[in-house]
């Protein structure tokens, strides 16, 4: 089955119905079957609109047609089945939880102030707690580089912003990670340019469990001609779903080579050389190690088993000459044999094995 693709973006406006209808277009050129949305700035009406061509169902959290806005659109082949939704009353965030490929999982879209506002954290985090289960896809403009020197362009001297450390704290409390960062540990990209101040910084993300990190096939950020913010995307695969795939694991038998682990530990002394850095927190430097030490040994034993299957061609291929010369030597006894029988009186020979071996001695 193919993957699920995932993307969050702030549309920065969409109540014009020409942008509204590139806006579904774009998304669907691009494959999405789910789309988180932030600054719709759509009446409760308006957002019914989005219902159309590839989307199947709509849910969102209005304000006015002015400001804020948020909604997850979901594509109509994609088997989503609704359990409950969660709005707040100003347009700053929307939850479901629902069945997807027989999993139970949490999907939303927000929209932080731009200022840091104690009571948007301690809200949102009430209203998710209770419903969070053990999926989480939570994708959002969320107005803040949650690292100073890696998240803004040119980077920032000063600690991280109290809107940082509240969208931290958010994750930790809900075992979420940032899926970008994660699949790309030694990337800077941004997802907004600032004018005013001429600086660029990362304050779009995708936060998601360790259960969907695990399934993460690649996150990407990418410019969005429509809205002044890029989006980011992600991959989903769903191996619940397909009977003959299973988890990746670790060949045991693989610890017994001297060479593997020689192999994983000079990989790994690689990885933290230039991952262990200031500002990358323990959790993320473990997440995006156990993927890069899975790439690691999946490398080595495909390198190992190209190894052994040429060398199996190899042998194959020496047999078949082998064979093939034997095969012809012996036609060749064999005609000999014939012609020997046909000069003497003895034709029995020519139809018995042992004229053979009598020839051959």
């Amino acid at each position: 089955m193919s993957n699920t693709k995932i993307i969050t973006l702030n549309v920065k406006g969409i109540n014009h119905v020409i942008k509204r209808r590139k806006i579904i277009s774009l998304l669907k050129k691009d494959r999405v079957q789910i789309a988180l949305l932030q600054e719709t700035h759509l009446t409760d009406s308006e957002h019914l609109k989005l219902k159309r061509d590839w989307v199947g169902q709509i849910y969102y959290s209005s304000f006015n047609s002015k400001s804020r806005g948020v909604a997850i659109l979901v594509h109509k082949n994609l088997p989503f089945t609704l359990h409950t939704i969660v709005r707040d009353t100003d347009g700053r965030f929307i939850l479901i939880t629902g069945l997807l490929y027989g999993e139970l999982i949490l999907l939303g879209s927000v929209y932080a102030p731009n200022t840091f506002d104690r009571s948007f954290y301690s809200n949102f985090l009430a209203k998710t707690s209770p419903v969070c289960p053990n999926h989480v896809i939570i994708g959002g403009d969320f107005n803040c580089g949650l690292n100073p020197e890696t998240d803004y362009n040119p980077p920032k001297s000063q600690p991280s912003s109290k809107m940082a450390k509240a969208t931290t704290d958010l994750c930790s409390d809900l075992g979420l990670f940032d899926a970008w960062r994660v699949c790309n540990p030694h990337v800077k990209d941004f997802t907004f340019f600032s004018r005013p101040h001429f600086s660029f910084s990362r304050i779009d993300y995708m936060f998601v469990s360790g259960s969907v990190l695990d399934r993460t096939r690649g996150c990407l950020i990418r410019t969005c001609a429509l809205s002044d913010h890029s989006s980011v995307s992600m991959e989903l695969s769903q191996p619940y779903y397909d009977p003959s795939s299973r988890h990746w694991r670790l060949n045991p038998a693989l610890l017994s080579d001297p060479k593997f682990v020689k192999y994983l530990e000079d990989q790994w002394e690689l990885y933290l050389s230039t991952n262990d850095l200031p500002g990358v927190s323990a959790s993320t430097l473990w997440e995006a190690g156990k993927a890069f030490l899975r790439g690691s040994v999946i490398s080595f034993t495909s390198a190992k088993k190209k190894s052994n299957l040429a060398k199996q061609l190899v042998l194959e291929r020496d047999i078949t000459d082998l064979e093939r010369e034997y095969s012809r030597s012996n036609v060749h006894r064999l005609i000999n044999v014939a012609q020997f029988s046909q000069n003497t009186n003895y034709r029995a020979l020519a139809i018995s094995l042992d004229a053979e071996k009598a020839f051959d001695r």
